[in-house]
C-alpha cells in the first residue's frame, strides 16, 4: 500500500485532529460511520479539524470501495504489529485482532481531549458527536 505517512506531531500547533479507528471498511457500521464523517467533512473543515481514519484491516481491496464512496479524508492502514493501535489502547479488545472502533480528538497542543472507545464490535461514534466535541474546543 502506497501513500503519504502522517505523524501526529505534524499537526501540533496547527490544527486539531480527529483520529478514527475503524474495524474494517467492509463492515456496514464502519462504512456508515466513515460515510457520515464524509457528509460532515465541510463542517469539520470549517472547524479546522483534520480527520485521520485508521484501520488494522488490510486496505488493498477496500481502497477501491473508499474511492467509489467518495471518502476525501485520509484512510490509513497500520499493520497488526505497528504500535499505533497499541499506543491508543484499542488493539484486539475483543480478541479478533482488529482495532476497536474508537475516536480520539487531539487538540493543537497534541493532547487527547476527548475519546470514545468501542464497548463492543458494533460500537460507532456518530459524526454529530464528533462535531459536538470539536465545537467544545473553541
Amino acid at each position: 500500500i502506497q501513500g503519504p505517512e502522517y505523524k501526529l506531531s505534524d499537526f501540533r500547533g496547527k490544527q486539531p485532529v480527529a483520529i478514527v479507528f475503524y474495524r474494517a471498511y467492509w463492515w456496514m457500521s464502519c462504512k456508515r460511520q466513515l460515510g457520515e464523517l464524509q457528509q460532515s467533512k465541510k463542517l469539520l473543515d470549517e472547524s479546522g479539524v483534520q480527520i485521520l481514519a485508521i484501520s488494522t484491516d488490510n486496505l488493498d481491496g477496500p481502497m477501491g470501495m473508499v474511492a467509489n464512496d467518495g471518502i476525501e479524508f485520509p484512510i490509513l492502514y497500520t499493520s497488526l504489529d505497528d504500535s499505533v493501535p497499541h499506543l491508543f489502547g484499542v488493539f484486539d479488545l475483543f480478541g479478533d485482532g482488529l482495532a476497536a472502533a474508537s475516536v480520539f480528538l487531539v487538540d493543537i497542543r497534541g493532547d487527547i481531549v476527548w475519546q470514545s472507545i468501542g464497548e463492543n464490535s458494533a460500537h460507532q461514534v456518530s459524526a454529530e458527536k464528533v462535531i459536538e466535541q470539536v465545537e467544545l474546543l473553541k
